[in-house]
């Protein structure tokens, strides 16, 4: 197979619509290593969770995936579903796997805000993305060494506009409290269940007194952080590096 690819509900496609096209959806971005994808289980997780994917859909994709195994490198993938519509395509684009895990990345503090909902967040991620569109646009640069830091509307640290956020302090690994808003990624799930990983309420100070920063997503695995709003952090820890490891052993 060769790359670029995309599907409509399992059939060959010359291109897709873009995504303010399918209205209301969910997006999963994810990493296909060897042929298969190494955390489609969490990723079905999340879409159960959202309350919008019928069984029957889910099993029509993961009956589809399969076919992936003609791909011979790393890819990255892109699965939309239309909310109410039935529909759902995928995208698949090469990846160069070592892109950003050594060289790390440059985080900058947002002024764009999340909405920190009243009611249980069940941390999906949504086709519409005007609000870290908008964040982006605050960025001095793009491209993957590159991202910007989410706060909510009441100053607490939430998440990066492509990742989760990880401090390593004297308590161990902390995580931003995902309860109100946010996208609970499935690479920071994947962690948890292997390292003790706390999520708690985290303010600006404390970005600044940890040991060390790091982002992970279920595409690049973990990031190590060196800058922070300018500021240089140093080069990656060795506890970031550990967590590497971690997701190179076990996952790819």
């Amino acid at each position: 197979m060769i790359l670029p690819a995309y599907f409509r509900n399992g059939a060959p496609a010359g291109d897709l619509p873009p995504d303010a096209a399918l209205g209301d959806g969910l997006l999963e971005t994810m990493r296909l290593e060897q042929g298969r994808i190494p955390l489609w289980h969490l990723h079905r997780q999340r879409l159960v969770r959202s309350g919008a994917v019928p069984d029957s859909q889910l099993n029509d994709i993961e009956a589809f995936l399969p076919e992936l195994a003609a791909v011979p490198d790393a890819a990255r993938v892109r699965l939309r579903l239309a909310g109410g519509k039935g529909y759902w395509d995928l995208a698949l684009h090469p990846l160069d796997p070592r892109e950003g895990q050594a060289r790390g990345v440059r985080l900058y503090l947002c002024e764009t805000r999340l909405e920190a909902g009243e009611t249980a967040n069940r941390g999906c991620k949504l086709l519409q993305r005007a609000r870290y569109n908008r964040a982006a646009a605050e960025l001095p640069g793009s491209g993957l060494a590159v991202d910007g830091l989410l706060r909510d509307s009441a100053g607490r640290v939430i998440e990066s506009i492509r990742c989760n956020l990880l401090l390593y302090t004297d308590e161990g690994w902390l995580t931003p409290d995902l309860s109100r808003c946010g996208v609970r990624g499935v690479m920071r799930d994947w962690l948890a269940e292997r390292i003790a990983l706390h999520e708690v309420d985290i303010e600006e100070g404390t970005l600044w007194r940890a040991g060390e920063l790091a982002l992970c997503n279920s595409v690049r695995g973990v990031l190590p952080v060196v800058a922070l709003d300018g500021r240089q952090l140093g080069p990656p820890g060795p506890e970031t590096r550990k967590l590497q490891q971690l997701v190179t052993e076990e996952l790819w």
